[in-house]
């Protein structure tokens, strides 16, 4: 229960660079962010990355409307679904996501244009999929802390590079 208060805080405090927010990763967050409380613990549950999930019963809760059960079943099983293929990734694959903001903080400046292009790519297309399998993998605060990072250099790389313009990002 601890962890979903330290997740919760985390999400609440979470700030979206508004330049970025269309972008699908940005749009999860955001509707986590909006989630009523009573749909909050079951999608943090049903995200839960492995060394800590525990089935919660509903004790005292009154029965829920059946279109929320469906949803959530279907949540539930696209989350196991990913946390299986979020589990079976590679340890090289494991540590890209973990540290890929990290190791581009750290790159010569400026970068060059196939590093450009290569993080443009990522950023536009590959960020929801690092979202999912990083969110299974070590849980949404993990993915916070790395996006956070990840803002600041889509915003000085993508959003302030020569010749780019906002819509690009």
């Amino acid at each position: 229960m601890e962890d979903f208060s330290n997740t919760s805080e985390a999400i609440s405090n979470y700030t979206i660079v508004p330049e970025l927010h269309l972008l699908p990763a940005f749009q999860v967050i955001q509707h986590f962010q909006r989630l009523p409380d009573f749909l909050m613990f079951p999608v943090f549950l049903a995200l839960e990355h492995q060394d800590c999930c525990t089935p919660a019963s509903p004790q005292g809760c009154s029965p829920p409307d059946m279109d929320v059960i469906h949803a959530m079943e279907a949540f539930s099983s696209f989350a196991n679904e990913a946390r299986e293929r979020s589990q079976s990734s590679s340890h090289a694959l494991k540590y890209a996501c973990d540290n890929w903001a990290f190791h581009l903080s750290r790159a010569p400046n400026p970068w060059d244009d196939p590093l450009n292009q290569i993080f443009k790519s990522f950023w536009n297309r590959y960020l929801l999929s690092w979202l999912e399998r990083q969110w299974c993998l070590k849980g949404l605060r993990s993915c916070l802390v790395i996006l956070s990072e990840g803002q600041k250099l889509a915003k000085e790389h993508l959003l302030h590079a020569p010749g780019s313009s906002h819509t690009s990002v």
